[in-house]
């Protein structure tokens, strides 16, 4: 019963937004009265909140796999890039639910929610930048923006084509992962983290008044 009202609910949330599904819809797609669903779910959102969890998990090993086929840091992160992207677009739906769920989350941001849940993936993610940016003697080697900034491009990349489903225009899907990950990589590799007082500057030349 609990494994028919999160796939019910599942499927729902991603279709029709999470604000849109009552748990008297979700008991009705599975044939029971909205009464059963509270011997199992106090409410909507430890629904919600229990299927994030479960996606994190399998995000984390599908992560977790990839990386063991791959001894050497840089293939290993190319591989699990490549790895996050394709799970992301394999499981949209799951993706959905966690991602572009409700801004508030039983009283917590989105944002602060999903870091809260999903530290344990993230900090495999930025482990291995700094694994392979000493390795591989990148300007930046211990830098948490730059780190940040690979992931924060490769998880909007999947986000995207999420969304979008395919890149107009291309027959191999694949070539613009490869394509991300190849100019990312042609990036850091000759570009250190910009240093405080330049990005400072250029805020505020950007914000200054016209005379």
């Amino acid at each position: 019963m609990r494994g028919e009202i999160l796939a019910a609910a599942s499927q729902m949330f991603a279709d029709r937004g999470y604000e849109a599904v009552t748990l008297r819809a979700i008991a009705k797609e599975i044939g029971y009265t909205h009464a059963v669903i509270y011997q199992h779910f106090p409410d909507k959102w430890h629904i919600l909140a229990e299927l994030s969890s479960e996606t994190i998990e399998l995000l984390i090993q599908n992560f977790d796999a990839i990386a063991a086929k791959h001894p050497a840091p840089k293939e290993r992160l190319f591989a699990t890039s490549r790895g996050l992207i394709q799970f992301c677009t394999a499981h949209p739906q799951q993706f959905r639910n966690v991602f572009f769920g409700p801004e508030n989350r039983n009283g917590v941001r989105a944002g602060e929610y999903i870091n809260d849940i999903g530290s344990p993936l993230f900090g495999r993610f930025v482990q291995l930048f700094f694994e392979v940016a000493k390795e591989e003697r990148l300007p930046s080697r211990d830098d948490i923006v730059v780190a940040h900034t690979w992931w924060f491009t490769i998880f909007g990349l999947a986000t995207l084509m999420v969304i979008q489903g395919v890149v107009p225009g291309l027959t191999d899907q694949t070539l613009v992962v490869e394509q991300t990950i190849a100019t990312l990589w042609a990036g850091v590799q000759v570009v250190p983290r910009l240093p405080k007082s330049a990005v400072s500057k250029r805020s505020s030349r950007s914000i200054a008044p016209k005379h």
